[in-house]
């Protein structure tokens, strides 16, 4: 068992624990803002996921009081690179902790704004939840890219690349469109939802991830192309540990998963017209991304892993299985707490939000 995989199988659930609520609020958001008519069907439900940030808080404490474990940087390993002010453990564990509540104290009371549009609702209730409905993409994309630097880029001192925050958080947009199909059409099937969710919401989300795909390949790409083409040995040594190292196919996977397999079946209309065909792109998209950042985050030391850690053992099965058990049961009852379910009181004001 080798403690570094394990550690950063834990950071890749914290991400994912973490990206679920805040890119459930920036969808959420984008909806509202660009009036999509079909938000009324789901933007509760996106935003039930704030549930998890709870949980999310708990995983970065462990991870923070791990220290060097997770992020070795902090035990000296710098690769014979000196460290700067970004990388100091006191500022890194700080700004980490307030930043984080800071983002679900906002998150909270964007959803608690969100109850109170409704067509009949006072102005002022609305032009509010407009403006704060404005911010939420400038807190995403800000937070984003901090959480892109400290968990993934900086794992390896001095590497940097002015793509990668928004190649992070991007992934994560279609990360949380992917899981949003898989749990909906399981909450269809088992026909708990009070209020519809019909067809075209899976379609409308295939589109949105169909174009989201075609933007994270160009940004892999890109990003890979201006460190290969300028031949700098410091600049390239992430991706020749993740080509060439033990785990090769591990990033040619998750490659594959995140650009080809969901490209070559999004961009047929029944393949998106379809909520059951729909759960093949999404589960790559997931399993892609998953794979994704856990061999980011494990680039720096990938040659000193001689077998393939990546839920290799019972910890790292346990730590995965675990997160998603209590993160599923933290979202349902949330999701019973609002009255989205069949046998739980409606959801307050929403019965005129169609109208």
């Amino acid at each position: 068992m080798n403690s570094y995989g394990n550690w950063a199988v834990l950071i890749d659930n914290y991400l994912f624990t973490l990206y679920l609520p805040l890119a459930g609020i920036f969808w959420c958001s984008v909806l509202h803002l660009v009036n999509g008519k079909w938000r009324y069907e789901v933007r509760y439900l996106m935003s039930s996921a704030t549930a998890l940030f709870p949980l999310g808080f708990v995983l970065l404490l462990i991870i923070l009081a791990s220290g060097g474990k997770s992020f070795p940087w902090m035990n000296g390993e710098t690769f014979g690179q000196p460290l700067n002010g970004w990388h100091n453990t006191l500022f890194f564990d700080v700004r980490q902790i307030v930043l984080y509540l800071a983002v679900w104290a906002f998150c909270s009371y964007f959803v608690k704004l969100q109850k109170k549009d409704y067509p009949t609702a006072p102005a002022a209730d609305r032009r509010r939840f407009r403006n704060i409905a404005l911010l939420v993409p400038f807190v995403y994309c800000i937070y984003g890219t901090i959480v892109a630097w400290d968990f993934e880029m900086t794992q390896l001192p001095r590497w940097w690349s002015p793509i990668y925050a928004p190649y992070h958080f991007e992934s994560m947009m279609r990360m949380f469109l992917a899981f949003f199909i898989v749990a909906l059409y399981f909450l269809r099937t088992r026909g708990v939802l009070k209020r519809p969710t019909h067809d075209y919401v899976f379609n409308y989300c295939a589109q949105i991830m169909l174009a989201l795909t075609i933007i994270w390949t160009y940004a892999f790409f890109m990003q890979y192309l201006v460190m290969w083409y300028a031949d700098l040995p410091e600049e390239m040594f992430r991706y020749n540990n993740m080509m060439d190292g033990p785990n090769w196919f591990l990033f040619w996977l998750f490659f594959f998963m995140n650009s080809f397999i969901p490209f070559l079946m999004l961009i047929f209309a029944a393949m998106r017209t379809s909520p059951a065909l729909m759960l093949i792109p999404s589960a790559s998209i997931l399993m892609g991304t998953f794979l994704e950042h856990y061999m980011w985050i494990i680039s720096p030391r990938a040659n000193d892993l001689d077998h393939t850690p990546f839920l290799s053992s019972w910890v790292d099965v346990g730590i995965s299985g675990g997160v998603f058990l209590i993160a599923c049961f933290l979202w349902n009852m949330r999701m019973k707490k609002d009255g989205l379910y069949h046998d739980q009181a409606t959801a307050k004001n929403d019965e005129g939000a169609t109208a």
